[in-house]
């Protein structure tokens, strides 16, 4: 391997060689940069010159338009055009948040509650259900009968009752079960207080410890026959309780009136309320025990009546003598509802109040009673007057076309979450007792059809206690879909009593000797209107459309100019951009111009000899007043007499630019040529009004020094309306030019005569 010597550097092995550095690529770089700064000078310098068409579509629409159309006027330097772009938009911008916080400042909630201007009178307001409990809520020989079977079963495995029914232990466990959880003394104030009267006959003794499964399911066999029947005989009939019943001083047989009515604190009579057969969606024992009370006609009249309807519509007539709902036509104590109501002092248990008299309730035909809650004592041996004065709350129904998330109610023939599960008829009252008991179905296994029954002690622990816990946390909140009623009608009652002398209530024992049979001491109670009339309020739309617009367009016109005509405007002119395009593209594809151009028939003796002329595009430095000027000659044609189309192939002298009829402006077009129309119809008729003389052209290579020939044409249908003009303009279309054009409506006779100017740009 042979291996080359080299002397050392003069410089030394340790010393760096300094070469200079390539400048190729930095010059490379340099030029890069210089042609980019020179591409974008020259596109910034086009840009900075651009000028829109006139003739432009979106110029037309935009100059009808405020703001916009100072954007598109003609000369305007094109970062002022960016300047009112921009202003535009931050317009539009405030406008946008001025309309939102206006609407959600200025209009809030959808609905407005407002006093009525005229008050309602009480013959057009339902009047309210009326209630009343005995002191007893079961008969004392029905539970004495029942605790005697149980003690009986347990002994023998059953028993025979005096009606020759057959009873397991199970069976008369079951009974007993239901009795403790309206009677149990547990259920009454003295119960709270470990106070035990045994006058009042509640139980609390055989109380159902063990739950025996019975179930709220009517149609069993158990309950079928059993203990359904013996319900409605430990039950009190309404007709052996209230005698003199009257209505607008009218007699009417009190079991025509007072319905039976098993409610939680057992038997209740109840005069102008919805039937739980109606408004019930499944069958209770709550509802099976008032079946009997009602006939056919009853329960249809109510499923037909509209319980929230609005004051001044059409009432549904009665089936029989009394309305549903009934309504007092007269103001007065005498006008209303009188009836007398005895105590039963022989068979009288499951009392629950600590006093000697009754309970009274009212409510709105459409929800159920709750004696319980809000029941008022009423004493024996007196002369009482309840006086009730209506709560009226009215509703358009123009707001039902507002959604129920925005207006907050529900109108009774609302779907969706005003259907419930369990009643027929939506009332917030009905929602709020179907949200309490899926709470407690939630939490427990009761409270649903076909499920155990809860007994005493589990019910304290569980459905009550549920109960009490949601209406401690505030029953809105816990039931947030239950929303109020639309129109809904509430009651006051004010009640003042006197006391009856011994010598009327004698007086009164004669002439009810059936119901007063064994001395009893009764009241005598009048329900009715305090006045004659009621102020009402009435839930409406806070705004109308009227107020919407008035916002929204007063907000827009005042900060942008723009008016209701300006839209209109600029439609009308986007309409007539498209029916323009439409038509024009209808009659070429109608039509083969470029066929009608070639084989135009020309005679030898009407071609004119001339030299062609070159025409060199104008040097910008040689324009000095106009930047266009057309050079040409002057041709007429008549397709009457001759048929021949001319050639334009020699050019006279320059002549001046014309002026823009409208706008007093240069034209912007690249070619001009002139027409005379003259119409068939009038010979004489010089050129078309100022007005009318507007040529338009689009121009295929704009902003460059190279200007093609070209030709306008401005057409006339023979007859046609000089106004229309506009649509009847043609320019380069498909690849036929105006003169193509010009050539194919003379030869269809579409324009009669013309006058025009041929020639070139320079």
């Amino acid at each position: 391997m042979d291996i080359e010597m080299h002397a050392i550097p003069r410089h030394g092995p340790d010393e760096e060689i300094f070469r200079p550095q390539d400048l190729a690529f930095f010059w490379w770089l340099v030029y890069k940069a210089l042609q980019l700064y020179v591409n974008l000078r020259s596109k910034w310098t086009k840009l900075m010159s651009w000028q829109p068409s006139p003739d432009s579509g979106w110029v037309q629409v935009f100059e009808k338009l405020p703001g916009f159309r100072q954007s598109v006027k003609p000369g305007l330097h094109p970062l002022m055009r960016a300047f009112w772009f921009i202003v535009v938009w931050l317009c539009c911008i405030i406008v946008y948040l001025i309309i939102k916080e206006g609407i959600k400042r200025t209009m809030g909630h959808p609905l407005v509650v407002s006093t009525e201007t005229e008050e309602v009178g009480i013959m057009d307001v339902d009047f309210p259900q009326v209630t009343v409990s005995h002191p007893g809520g079961l008969k004392l020989t029905s539970i004495s009968r029942a605790i005697t079977n149980y003690k009986t079963a347990v002994a023998l495995d059953s028993v025979t009752d005096e009606d020759g029914l057959l009873w397991s232990v199970k069976d008369t466990r079951r009974l007993l079960q239901i009795i403790d959880q309206v009677c149990s003394w547990k259920t009454t104030y003295a119960g709270l207080n470990n106070v035990r009267n045994e006058e009042n006959g509640n139980t609390g003794i055989f109380v159902n410890r063990d739950s025996y499964n019975l179930t709220d399911e009517p149609s069993s066999n158990a309950m079928t026959d059993k203990i359904i029947p013996f319900l409605k005989k430990a039950t009190y009939d309404c007709s052996n309780a209230i005698a003199g019943c009257f209505l607008n001083e009218i007699l009417v047989p009190c079991g025509l009136l007072f319905k039976k009515r098993f409610s939680e604190w057992g038997s209740t009579c109840m005069f102008n309320g919805i039937p739980g057969l109606v408004t019930r969606r499944f069958q209770t024992i709550q509802t099976v025990v008032s079946e009997g009370e009602y006939t056919n006609d009853e329960l249809e009249a109510w499923r037909k009546a509209k319980l929230d309807q609005d004051i001044g519509q059409e009432q549904l007539k009665p089936n029989g003598s009394i309305r549903t709902p009934w309504r007092q036509t007269s103001p007065g104590k005498m006008s209303g509802l009188s009836f007398i109501i005895k105590d039963e002092l022989l068979d009288k248990a499951c009392v629950h109040s600590e006093g000697t008299g009754f309970m009274l309730t009212v409510a709105h035909p459409s929800n159920e009673p709750k004696i319980k809650r809000f029941g008022k004592s009423m004493p024996f041996g007196h002369e009482v007057f309840v006086s009730v004065k209506p709560i009226i709350l009215l509703a358009d129904g123009g707001i039902g076309d507002i959604e129920v998330d925005q207006r907050k109610c529900f109108f009774s023939d609302d779907k969706g979450g005003a259907r419930l599960k369990f009643y027929e008829k939506y009332t917030q009252q009905n929602c709020f007792q179907e949200c309490i008991s899926d709470a407690v179905d939630a939490k427990s296994t009761i409270g649903e059809p076909g499920r155990a029954l809860c007994d005493t002690w589990g019910s304290i622990g569980c459905a009550a206690g549920k109960e009490k816990e949601m209406y401690d946390h505030g029953i809105q909140a816990s039931c947030k879909k239950c929303l109020p009623n639309c129109r809904q009608t509430k009651y006051t009652t004010s009640v003042t009593s006197s006391p009856l002398t011994q010598k009327h209530m004698e007086w009164y024992r004669n002439e009810y000797k059936q119901q007063l049979i064994n001395n009893e001491t009764f009241s005598i109670v009048y329900v009715y209107f305090e006045m004659d009339s009621v102020q009402a309020s009435r839930r409406g739309a806070r705004y109308s459309t009227f107020e919407e617009v008035g916002l929204v367009g007063g907000t827009i016109s005042m900060i942008t100019g723009l008016t209701l005509l300006d839209i209109i405007e600029a439609m009308v002119v986007i309409a007539g951009l498209i029916f323009a395009q439409h038509k024009i593209r209808t009659m070429i594809s109608g039509t083969d111009c470029k066929h009608a151009l070639e084989n135009w028939p020309l005679d030898d003796q009407e071609i004119v000899e001339q030299a062609a002329i070159d025409v060199h595009p104008t040097d910008p430095i040689e324009i000095v007043e106009h930047p266009i000027v057309t050079i040409g000659i002057v041709f007429r044609s008549d397709h009457f007499n001759n048929s021949r189309f001319p050639l334009c192939l020699s050019f006279e002298s320059r002549i001046e630019i014309p002026i823009r009829k409208n706008l007093g402006q240069q034209r912007g077009w690249n070619f001009l040529t002139r027409f005379h129309i003259y119409p068939p119809t009038k010979q004489s008729a010089d050129n078309l009004p100022p007005n009318l003389y507007e040529e338009r052209f689009f121009s295929s290579r704009w902003m460059t020094p190279y200007y093609p020939t070209g030709y306008h044409v401005l057409l006339l249908e023979p007859g046609g309306n000089l106004k229309m003009w506009g649509n009847k303009m043609i320019t380069l279309v498909n690849e036929n030019s105006g003169l193509n054009m010009l050539a194919m409506f003379v030869n269809n006779s579409v324009i009669v005569n013309f006058q025009g100017t041929c020639g070139s740009l320079k």
